[in-house]
């Protein structure tokens, strides 16, 4: 019944190949296929590279006078990728990645998402004409380490030597087209939405000290704060729960009919694009109550179903990394918690602000570091 939106716009940016855009059997092929990577066994796999992820850049970070969150948890997201997606396996590919993507995140103007009329070269000035030297400079990257991988050199855990090793139920390779496409996509889902995610959780735990007290005795309590001991963590994961409710990321779904729609008293067309409202119903009061303030342990007192809360989407295209997602922010959250005493500088209210097809805080919230 549903059909992606705006595919004409996201191919020449993500590929042909990207889960965004592919739909039917296509797209149920692509997502058994890369399903496993980012679950069960092989998601815990990279508990450990995450968590020192974030210990090297909080200790990084931490030397300043003041640290901007989302900055520091821009660059530890992007370091995770790097690591786990990317294959980034020692210091110099880890960086030469890092800078590479952050060219290409830096070049991806707005523009470039919301209208196909602006991938447009023009004598190379135009964003269009940014982008793709961005983008061409990480494939030649990328290409090192698929052909190294290919031809059976380090063997590691990372998303891209699965990858290249991996084939469909029908036996045959995944193309380096589509290779390319799931890494830029694997960027782009899972790079600032978590940084911004992470950045909310560290405001809105400043601004309500109950919870922040809550919240650091928990690790304090089990002992140690391993990535297995912080992803079992109840009040955490509610933590990380409530924050993506207050502020989901991407505040709709949008989707374009395949068939005609009844909808209430409306009948919609094949062809419209309709967009269920996450935010809408991550504030609807018969739902939660009291829904404008943070309060974590609402998802320690109740469970919520599919259609009252929805910070991946929903149905057969809900985010493919929701769980690594929710994995790493608990990871990288509670890290940085239980070694570190967070101060907010900046007393000013933050509220939701528009950046591209998403949305995050309107200041990179300022804050003090200091050692626990």
């Amino acid at each position: 019944m549903y059909a992606p939106f705006a595919v004409g716009t996201i191919v020449p940016l993500m590929g042909s190949g990207s889960m965004l855009i592919l739909e039917g059997d296509q797209h149920r092929r692509e997502r058994r296929l890369v399903m496993p990577m980012f679950h069960g066994d092989r998601m815990k796999a990279y508990g450990a590279s995450i968590q020192q992820c974030a210990l090297e850049q909080i200790e990084t970070h931490s030397a300043r006078r003041s640290v901007v969150t989302l900055d520091l948890m821009t660059e530890i997201s992007l370091e995770v990728i790097v690591r786990t997606v990317f294959g980034g396996s020692d210091r110099e590919l880890v960086t030469n990645l890092m800078n590479a993507s952050r060219r290409v995140v830096a070049s991806s103007s707005p523009l470039l998402f919301f209208s196909s009329k602006t991938h447009v070269a023009f004598f190379g000035f135009s964003p269009w004409d940014r982008w793709t030297k961005a983008k061409k400079e990480l494939f030649q990257l990328l290409d090192e380490v698929i052909q190294d991988r290919q031809q059976g050199g380090s063997v590691n855990d990372d998303i891209l030597s699965m990858l290249c090793a991996s084939t469909y139920e029908d036996g045959q390779s995944i193309t380096r087209e589509h290779i390319y496409s799931e890494l830029m996509t694997f960027l782009f889902a899972g790079h600032e939405t978590t940084a911004l995610s992470l950045t909310w959780a560290v405001y809105h735990l400043h601004k309500n000290m109950d919870s922040l007290v809550r919240l650091r005795q928990e690790p304090d309590s089990l002992g140690d704060d391993s990535p297995a001991s912080l992803a079992s963590a109840p009040y955490l994961k509610a933590t990380i729960q409530e924050t993506m409710r207050i502020h989901p990321i991407v505040t709709e779904t949008l989707r374009k009919l395949k068939s005609p729609l009844r909808l209430a008293d409306y009948m919609l067309p094949a062809g419209v694009a309709v967009a269920p409202a996450t935010v809408l119903a991550h504030y609807n009061p018969s739902t939660y109550s009291e829904p404008e303030l943070f309060r974590p342990e609402r998802f320690i007192e109740h469970s919520y179903s599919a259609f009252e809360y929805m910070p991946f989407g929903g149905g057969h295209r809900r985010c493919i990394g929701a769980a690594f997602a929710s994995y790493e922010m608990a990871i990288v959250l509670g890290t940085i918690l239980k070694r570190y005493q967070l101060e907010l500088i900046d007393s000013n209210l933050v509220f939701p602000k528009r950046r591209n097809i998403t949305m995050g805080p309107s200041s990179g919230v300022p804050i003090r570091v200091n050692q626990r």
